[in-house]
Protein backbone atom coordinates (compact mmCIF):
# COMPACT_ATOMS: atom_id res chain seq x y z
CA UNK A 1 0.00 0.00 0.00
CA UNK A 2 2.66 2.49 1.33
CA UNK A 3 5.19 1.16 -2.45
CA UNK A 4 1.68 2.43 -4.41
CA UNK A 5 1.13 5.54 -2.71
CA UNK A 6 5.32 6.77 -2.90
CA UNK A 7 4.48 5.59 -6.73
CA UNK A 8 1.81 7.59 -7.01
CA UNK A 9 3.75 10.65 -5.58
CA UNK A 10 6.62 9.93 -7.77
CA UNK A 11 4.09 10.71 -10.49
CA UNK A 12 2.70 13.68 -9.26
CA UNK A 13 5.68 15.27 -8.88
CA UNK A 14 7.34 14.29 -12.34
CA UNK A 15 4.53 16.05 -14.20
CA UNK A 16 4.95 19.40 -12.44
CA UNK A 17 8.46 19.30 -12.61
CA UNK A 18 8.11 18.81 -16.24
CA UNK A 19 5.56 21.89 -16.83
CA UNK A 20 7.84 23.72 -14.70
CA UNK A 21 10.60 23.04 -17.46
CA UNK A 22 8.20 23.10 -20.23
CA UNK A 23 6.74 27.16 -18.80
CA UNK A 24 10.64 28.11 -18.79
CA UNK A 25 11.25 27.16 -22.05
CA UNK A 26 8.34 29.25 -23.67
CA UNK A 27 9.02 31.91 -26.08
CA UNK A 28 6.56 35.35 -26.06
CA UNK A 29 4.24 34.48 -28.71
CA UNK A 30 7.14 32.72 -31.25
CA UNK A 31 5.03 33.36 -34.37
CA UNK A 32 3.70 37.04 -33.59
CA UNK A 33 3.32 39.44 -36.37
CA UNK A 34 2.48 42.89 -35.88
CA UNK A 35 -0.61 44.09 -38.25
CA UNK A 36 1.61 46.74 -39.89
CA UNK A 37 4.00 44.14 -40.90
CA UNK A 38 1.04 42.62 -42.89
CA UNK A 39 -0.38 42.79 -46.38
CA UNK A 40 -3.57 41.59 -46.15
CA UNK A 41 -4.95 39.56 -49.35
CA UNK A 42 -8.26 39.80 -50.27
CA UNK A 43 -8.29 37.58 -53.41
CA UNK A 44 -5.96 35.36 -55.54
CA UNK A 45 -6.50 34.65 -58.98
CA UNK A 46 -4.74 31.46 -60.65
CA UNK A 47 -4.15 30.84 -64.34
CA UNK A 48 -1.80 28.45 -65.71
CA UNK A 49 1.79 29.54 -66.52
CA UNK A 50 3.67 29.83 -69.49
CA UNK A 51 5.91 26.93 -68.84
CA UNK A 52 4.71 23.48 -68.09
CA UNK A 53 3.71 22.60 -65.12
CA UNK A 54 3.65 25.79 -63.25
CA UNK A 55 0.71 28.39 -61.91
CA UNK A 56 0.51 32.42 -63.08
CA UNK A 57 -0.66 33.20 -59.49
CA UNK A 58 -1.84 36.83 -59.09
CA UNK A 59 -2.45 37.91 -55.39
CA UNK A 60 -4.40 41.38 -54.66
CA UNK A 61 -3.98 43.24 -51.28
CA UNK A 62 -5.52 46.36 -49.63
CA UNK A 63 -4.02 48.58 -47.38
CA UNK A 64 -5.74 51.62 -45.78
CA UNK A 65 -4.22 54.75 -47.50
CA UNK A 66 -2.65 57.35 -45.44
CA UNK A 67 -4.77 60.13 -45.39
CA UNK A 68 -6.17 62.47 -42.48
CA UNK A 69 -9.25 62.17 -43.70
CA UNK A 70 -12.62 60.54 -42.53
CA UNK A 71 -13.83 57.66 -44.67
CA UNK A 72 -11.41 54.90 -44.89
CA UNK A 73 -9.36 54.34 -48.32
CA UNK A 74 -7.78 51.02 -49.57
CA UNK A 75 -4.70 51.12 -51.69
CA UNK A 76 -4.85 48.24 -54.77
CA UNK A 77 -1.96 46.38 -54.23
CA UNK A 78 -2.06 43.40 -57.17
CA UNK A 79 1.12 41.30 -58.16
CA UNK A 80 0.96 38.39 -60.12
CA UNK A 81 4.35 35.90 -60.32
CA UNK A 82 4.75 32.99 -61.98
CA UNK A 83 5.88 29.56 -59.44
CA UNK A 84 5.78 26.02 -60.04
CA UNK A 85 3.81 25.82 -56.51
CA UNK A 86 0.89 27.90 -54.70
CA UNK A 87 2.69 27.45 -51.25
CA UNK A 88 6.35 29.16 -53.20
CA UNK A 89 4.03 32.36 -54.02
CA UNK A 90 4.21 34.16 -50.34
CA UNK A 91 8.20 33.96 -50.74
CA UNK A 92 8.15 35.43 -54.22
CA UNK A 93 5.32 37.88 -53.16
CA UNK A 94 7.86 39.15 -50.64
CA UNK A 95 10.88 39.80 -52.05
CA UNK A 96 8.75 42.56 -54.00
CA UNK A 97 6.64 44.11 -51.19
CA UNK A 98 8.37 45.27 -47.86
CA UNK A 99 5.36 43.58 -46.06
CA UNK A 100 4.39 39.70 -45.42
CA UNK A 101 0.74 38.87 -47.19
CA UNK A 102 -1.39 37.47 -44.81
CA UNK A 103 -4.02 34.80 -46.33
CA UNK A 104 -6.98 35.01 -43.50
CA UNK A 105 -8.22 38.01 -44.96
CA UNK A 106 -8.75 36.25 -48.58
CA UNK A 107 -12.60 36.46 -49.73
CA UNK A 108 -12.56 35.09 -53.14
CA UNK A 109 -10.23 32.22 -55.27
CA UNK A 110 -11.06 33.33 -59.08
CA UNK A 111 -9.84 30.30 -61.17
CA UNK A 112 -8.46 30.55 -64.93
CA UNK A 113 -10.43 28.98 -67.46
CA UNK A 114 -7.82 27.17 -69.44
CA UNK A 115 -6.51 25.68 -65.74
CA UNK A 116 -10.10 24.81 -65.01
CA UNK A 117 -10.10 22.58 -68.02
CA UNK A 118 -6.91 20.88 -67.01
CA UNK A 119 -7.98 20.34 -63.54
CA UNK A 120 -8.55 22.50 -60.15
CA UNK A 121 -8.25 20.01 -57.73
CA UNK A 122 -4.08 19.60 -57.31
CA UNK A 123 -4.20 23.91 -57.37
CA UNK A 124 -6.82 24.02 -54.43
CA UNK A 125 -4.68 21.35 -52.81
CA UNK A 126 -2.71 24.16 -51.21
CA UNK A 127 -5.72 26.09 -50.02
CA UNK A 128 -7.30 23.05 -48.42
CA UNK A 129 -4.03 22.68 -46.18
CA UNK A 130 -2.80 25.79 -45.19
CA UNK A 131 -3.80 26.91 -42.19
CA UNK A 132 -4.40 30.65 -43.08
CA UNK A 133 -7.17 29.85 -45.62
CA UNK A 134 -10.89 29.42 -44.86
CA UNK A 135 -13.02 26.89 -46.27
CA UNK A 136 -15.90 29.83 -46.53
CA UNK A 137 -14.22 31.13 -49.39
CA UNK A 138 -15.82 32.15 -52.33
CA UNK A 139 -14.92 30.10 -55.66
CA UNK A 140 -15.47 31.65 -59.56
CA UNK A 141 -14.35 30.54 -62.63
CA UNK A 142 -12.77 33.08 -65.17
CA UNK A 143 -14.10 33.18 -68.89
CA UNK A 144 -10.47 34.13 -70.03
CA UNK A 145 -7.66 34.41 -67.81
CA UNK A 146 -7.98 34.92 -63.82
CA UNK A 147 -5.42 37.70 -64.14
CA UNK A 148 -7.44 39.92 -66.24
CA UNK A 149 -10.27 39.88 -63.92
CA UNK A 150 -7.72 40.48 -60.96
CA UNK A 151 -6.76 43.77 -62.68
CA UNK A 152 -10.24 45.08 -63.91
CA UNK A 153 -10.40 48.38 -64.06
CA UNK A 154 -14.05 48.95 -62.48
CA UNK A 155 -15.78 52.25 -63.41
CA UNK A 156 -16.24 52.30 -59.34
CA UNK A 157 -12.47 52.29 -58.71
CA UNK A 158 -13.53 49.53 -56.31
CA UNK A 159 -11.07 46.24 -55.85
CA UNK A 160 -12.05 43.52 -58.34
CA UNK A 161 -11.98 41.28 -55.08
CA UNK A 162 -14.05 43.51 -53.00
CA UNK A 163 -16.35 43.93 -55.63
CA UNK A 164 -16.86 39.84 -56.30
CA UNK A 165 -17.27 39.30 -52.67
CA UNK A 166 -20.03 41.96 -52.44
CA UNK A 167 -21.76 40.77 -55.93
CA UNK A 168 -21.75 37.54 -54.57
CA UNK A 169 -23.06 38.53 -50.98
CA UNK A 170 -25.70 39.86 -52.34
CA UNK A 171 -26.23 37.33 -54.12
CA UNK A 172 -28.16 35.57 -51.18
CA UNK A 173 -30.75 38.17 -52.01
CA UNK A 174 -31.11 37.71 -55.44
CA UNK A 175 -30.79 33.87 -56.51
CA UNK A 176 -29.37 34.19 -60.47
CA UNK A 177 -26.08 32.08 -60.04
CA UNK A 178 -24.58 29.27 -57.44
CA UNK A 179 -22.45 30.12 -54.28
CA UNK A 180 -19.69 27.94 -54.23
CA UNK A 181 -17.15 28.01 -51.20
CA UNK A 182 -14.01 26.19 -51.27
CA UNK A 183 -15.13 23.60 -48.68
CA UNK A 184 -18.85 22.61 -50.39
CA UNK A 185 -16.53 22.03 -53.16
CA UNK A 186 -14.41 19.71 -51.62
CA UNK A 187 -17.38 17.89 -49.69
CA UNK A 188 -19.22 17.80 -53.58
CA UNK A 189 -15.71 16.56 -55.05
CA UNK A 190 -15.76 13.51 -52.71
CA UNK A 191 -18.95 12.17 -53.37
CA UNK A 192 -19.93 9.65 -56.34
CA UNK A 193 -23.62 10.86 -56.99
CA UNK A 194 -23.15 14.90 -57.81
CA UNK A 195 -20.94 17.02 -60.10
CA UNK A 196 -19.42 20.19 -58.62
CA UNK A 197 -20.91 23.96 -59.56
CA UNK A 198 -19.37 26.90 -59.81
CA UNK A 199 -20.33 30.68 -61.16
CA UNK A 200 -18.75 31.82 -64.21
CA UNK A 201 -17.42 35.42 -63.85
CA UNK A 202 -16.39 37.81 -66.83
CA UNK A 203 -15.36 41.43 -67.36
CA UNK A 204 -17.43 43.48 -69.50
CA UNK A 205 -18.24 46.94 -71.40
CA UNK A 206 -20.93 49.33 -71.55
CA UNK A 207 -23.47 47.97 -74.00
CA UNK A 208 -22.64 43.93 -73.24
CA UNK A 209 -25.15 41.82 -71.94
CA UNK A 210 -27.69 44.49 -72.41
CA UNK A 211 -25.60 46.92 -69.71
CA UNK A 212 -25.19 50.09 -70.12
CA UNK A 213 -23.18 52.85 -67.78
CA UNK A 214 -21.98 56.46 -68.66
CA UNK A 215 -17.98 55.58 -68.54
CA UNK A 216 -18.03 53.53 -71.45
CA UNK A 217 -14.05 53.25 -71.10
CA UNK A 218 -14.56 51.47 -67.67
CA UNK A 219 -15.24 47.81 -67.01
CA UNK A 220 -18.13 46.04 -64.75
CA UNK A 221 -17.44 42.40 -63.50
CA UNK A 222 -20.59 40.10 -63.92
CA UNK A 223 -20.90 36.99 -62.44
CA UNK A 224 -23.57 34.57 -64.25
CA UNK A 225 -24.21 31.24 -65.66
CA UNK A 226 -22.26 27.98 -64.41
CA UNK A 227 -19.25 25.46 -64.74
CA UNK A 228 -19.91 21.96 -64.53
CA UNK A 229 -16.71 19.92 -63.30
CA UNK A 230 -16.04 16.33 -63.64
CA UNK A 231 -12.75 14.96 -61.60
CA UNK A 232 -12.11 18.26 -61.13
CA UNK A 233 -12.17 19.55 -64.45
CA UNK A 234 -14.55 22.29 -66.22
CA UNK A 235 -16.16 19.50 -68.75
CA UNK A 236 -19.55 22.27 -69.21
CA UNK A 237 -21.07 25.35 -68.85
CA UNK A 238 -25.06 26.50 -68.28
CA UNK A 239 -26.63 29.03 -69.19
CA UNK A 240 -28.70 31.56 -67.27
CA UNK A 241 -31.68 29.27 -67.74
CA UNK A 242 -30.60 26.32 -66.61
CA UNK A 243 -28.53 27.26 -63.97
CA UNK A 244 -31.68 29.08 -62.65
CA UNK A 245 -33.42 25.72 -63.29
CA UNK A 246 -30.60 24.34 -61.08
CA UNK A 247 -30.89 26.34 -58.26
CA UNK A 248 -34.59 25.72 -57.89
CA UNK A 249 -34.51 22.04 -58.07
CA UNK A 250 -31.68 22.37 -55.24
CA UNK A 251 -33.69 24.86 -52.86
CA UNK A 252 -31.49 27.53 -53.42
CA UNK A 253 -33.98 30.40 -54.65
CA UNK A 254 -34.16 32.85 -51.93
CA UNK A 255 -35.81 35.76 -54.53
CA UNK A 256 -35.67 36.35 -57.97
CA UNK A 257 -37.79 37.83 -60.74
CA UNK A 258 -40.04 35.51 -62.50
CA UNK A 259 -41.22 36.53 -65.94
CA UNK A 260 -43.77 34.62 -68.36
CA UNK A 261 -46.04 35.32 -71.51
CA UNK A 262 -49.19 33.14 -72.69
CA UNK A 263 -48.10 33.87 -76.41
CA UNK A 264 -51.26 35.73 -77.29
CA UNK A 265 -49.70 39.23 -75.68
CA UNK A 266 -50.36 39.50 -72.05
CA UNK A 267 -46.98 39.06 -69.95
CA UNK A 268 -46.66 38.99 -66.13
CA UNK A 269 -43.63 39.62 -63.64
CA UNK A 270 -43.21 38.34 -60.11
CA UNK A 271 -41.14 38.82 -57.23
CA UNK A 272 -40.36 35.60 -55.88
CA UNK A 273 -40.87 36.47 -51.90
CA UNK A 274 -39.97 32.85 -50.93
CA UNK A 275 -39.85 29.28 -52.14
CA UNK A 276 -39.19 25.90 -51.01
CA UNK A 277 -38.29 22.67 -52.85
CA UNK A 278 -38.14 19.22 -51.47
CA UNK A 279 -38.23 15.98 -53.55
CA UNK A 280 -39.22 12.42 -53.41
CA UNK A 281 -38.35 9.33 -54.85
CA UNK A 282 -41.15 7.01 -56.29
CA UNK A 283 -42.16 5.04 -59.21
CA UNK A 284 -42.55 7.15 -62.30
CA UNK A 285 -44.03 5.85 -65.30
CA UNK A 286 -42.89 2.03 -63.78
CA UNK A 287 -39.55 3.46 -63.36
CA UNK A 288 -37.40 4.63 -60.08
CA UNK A 289 -37.45 8.27 -60.38
CA UNK A 290 -37.43 11.80 -58.61
CA UNK A 291 -40.52 14.21 -57.43
CA UNK A 292 -39.57 17.64 -57.36
CA UNK A 293 -42.00 19.43 -54.86
CA UNK A 294 -42.06 23.47 -55.36
CA UNK A 295 -43.52 25.95 -53.76
CA UNK A 296 -42.97 29.59 -54.19
CA UNK A 297 -45.14 32.89 -52.99
CA UNK A 298 -44.80 35.63 -55.66
CA UNK A 299 -45.89 39.65 -55.90
CA UNK A 300 -46.82 40.57 -58.92
CA UNK A 301 -45.10 43.58 -59.93
CA UNK A 302 -45.61 44.17 -63.75
CA UNK A 303 -48.97 42.67 -65.85
CA UNK A 304 -48.82 44.05 -69.10
CA UNK A 305 -50.68 43.05 -72.63
CA UNK A 306 -54.14 43.16 -70.95
CA UNK A 307 -56.70 46.09 -71.84
CA UNK A 308 -59.75 44.72 -69.91
CA UNK A 309 -61.63 46.69 -67.21
CA UNK A 310 -61.79 44.91 -64.00
CA UNK A 311 -64.17 45.08 -61.05
CA UNK A 312 -63.35 43.24 -57.87
CA UNK A 313 -64.50 39.88 -58.09
CA UNK A 314 -62.85 39.68 -62.07
CA UNK A 315 -59.39 40.70 -60.80
CA UNK A 316 -59.31 37.89 -58.04
CA UNK A 317 -60.25 35.32 -61.28
CA UNK A 318 -57.88 37.11 -63.36
CA UNK A 319 -54.63 36.73 -60.48
CA UNK A 320 -55.90 32.99 -60.28
CA UNK A 321 -55.44 32.78 -64.37
CA UNK A 322 -51.61 34.40 -63.77
CA UNK A 323 -50.57 31.37 -61.81
CA UNK A 324 -50.18 28.96 -63.98
CA UNK A 325 -48.39 31.10 -66.21
CA UNK A 326 -45.87 31.56 -63.21
CA UNK A 327 -46.00 27.49 -62.47
CA UNK A 328 -44.93 27.31 -66.16
CA UNK A 329 -41.95 29.93 -66.21
CA UNK A 330 -40.16 27.93 -62.65
CA UNK A 331 -40.82 24.33 -64.57
CA UNK A 332 -39.50 25.46 -67.80
CA UNK A 333 -36.15 26.35 -66.04
CA UNK A 334 -36.39 23.56 -64.35
CA UNK A 335 -36.74 21.48 -66.81
CA UNK A 336 -33.87 23.11 -69.12
CA UNK A 337 -31.20 21.69 -66.47
CA UNK A 338 -33.04 18.48 -66.17
CA UNK A 339 -32.42 18.02 -70.47
CA UNK A 340 -28.80 19.81 -69.82
CA UNK A 341 -27.70 16.80 -67.53
CA UNK A 342 -29.43 13.99 -69.31
CA UNK A 343 -27.41 15.52 -72.59
CA UNK A 344 -24.47 15.92 -70.44
CA UNK A 345 -24.71 12.92 -68.54
CA UNK A 346 -23.29 14.51 -65.57
CA UNK A 347 -25.40 15.03 -62.33
CA UNK A 348 -24.73 18.75 -61.28
CA UNK A 349 -28.37 18.84 -60.40
CA UNK A 350 -27.87 15.76 -57.05
CA UNK A 351 -30.09 13.50 -58.27
CA UNK A 352 -27.68 10.27 -57.47
CA UNK A 353 -27.36 12.24 -54.28
CA UNK A 354 -30.76 12.55 -53.64
CA UNK A 355 -31.32 8.73 -54.48
CA UNK A 356 -28.09 7.61 -52.48
CA UNK A 357 -29.80 9.53 -49.22
CA UNK A 358 -33.71 8.39 -50.04
CA UNK A 359 -33.23 4.88 -51.24
CA UNK A 360 -30.01 3.82 -50.20
CA UNK A 361 -30.10 0.49 -51.52
CA UNK A 362 -31.21 1.51 -55.03
CA UNK A 363 -28.68 3.71 -55.23
CA UNK A 364 -26.27 0.80 -54.60
CA UNK A 365 -27.56 -0.66 -57.62
CA UNK A 366 -26.93 2.29 -60.40
CA UNK A 367 -23.75 3.84 -58.67
CA UNK A 368 -21.50 1.81 -61.00
CA UNK A 369 -23.70 3.39 -64.23
CA UNK A 370 -23.22 7.11 -62.46
CA UNK A 371 -23.36 10.01 -63.57
CA UNK A 372 -24.32 8.55 -66.87
CA UNK A 373 -27.69 6.83 -65.50
CA UNK A 374 -28.77 10.05 -64.39
CA UNK A 375 -30.15 10.14 -68.11
CA UNK A 376 -32.18 7.15 -67.15
CA UNK A 377 -33.69 8.85 -64.35
CA UNK A 378 -37.29 10.14 -64.50
CA UNK A 379 -38.01 13.62 -63.23
CA UNK A 380 -41.63 14.97 -62.26
CA UNK A 381 -42.77 18.41 -60.83
CA UNK A 382 -45.32 19.58 -58.64
CA UNK A 383 -45.45 23.16 -58.51
CA UNK A 384 -47.80 25.53 -57.01
CA UNK A 385 -47.53 28.90 -56.72
CA UNK A 386 -49.39 31.54 -54.19
CA UNK A 387 -49.51 35.06 -55.34
CA UNK A 388 -49.46 37.12 -51.50
CA UNK A 389 -49.52 40.41 -52.97
CA UNK A 390 -50.65 41.33 -56.52
CA UNK A 391 -49.99 45.19 -56.52
CA UNK A 392 -51.64 48.47 -55.66
CA UNK A 393 -53.94 48.51 -58.29
CA UNK A 394 -56.47 46.20 -60.27
CA UNK A 395 -56.53 48.02 -63.80
CA UNK A 396 -53.31 49.25 -66.09
CA UNK A 397 -53.32 53.35 -66.66
CA UNK A 398 -54.01 51.39 -70.46
CA UNK A 399 -57.51 50.21 -69.57
CA UNK A 400 -60.17 52.05 -70.45
CA UNK A 401 -62.11 53.23 -67.11
CA UNK A 402 -66.20 52.57 -66.37
CA UNK A 403 -66.81 56.65 -66.79
CA UNK A 404 -65.31 56.48 -70.73
CA UNK A 405 -62.15 58.06 -70.37
CA UNK A 406 -59.40 56.86 -72.35
CA UNK A 407 -57.00 54.98 -69.62
CA UNK A 408 -56.96 54.77 -65.77
CA UNK A 409 -56.48 52.03 -63.10
CA UNK A 410 -58.82 51.87 -59.88
CA UNK A 411 -56.98 51.01 -56.46
CA UNK A 412 -57.13 48.34 -54.70
CA UNK A 413 -59.60 48.40 -51.63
Amino acid sequence: MEASQEKSLNLKLSVVLLLIISILFLGGCGGKREADELAYVLGIGIDKGKEEGTYLVTMQTAQPKASGGGAAELDNWTISVETPSLATTTERVAEAFDKQPFAGTVRVIVIGEDLAKSGINEALDYFQRFYEFRRTVYLVVAKGKAKDIMETELRTRQIPSLSLFDTIEGQKRQSVFPITRLGHYLTVLGRESQNPLIPLVESIKSGEHGLFYPDEGAQEILIHESAVFDGGKLLATLNDQETKGYLWLDDEIQSRILEKGDGNGLKVTAWVLSSKTKYKVENIEGKMGIRFIIKAEVAINEIMGTHEQMNTKRWQQFAEELKPLLVQAIQEECEAAVAKSEKLKLDFIGIGRKIEIKKPKYWKEIKGSWPQGVADIPVAYDIEVCIKHAGLARNSPVSPQENGASGGSHTLQ
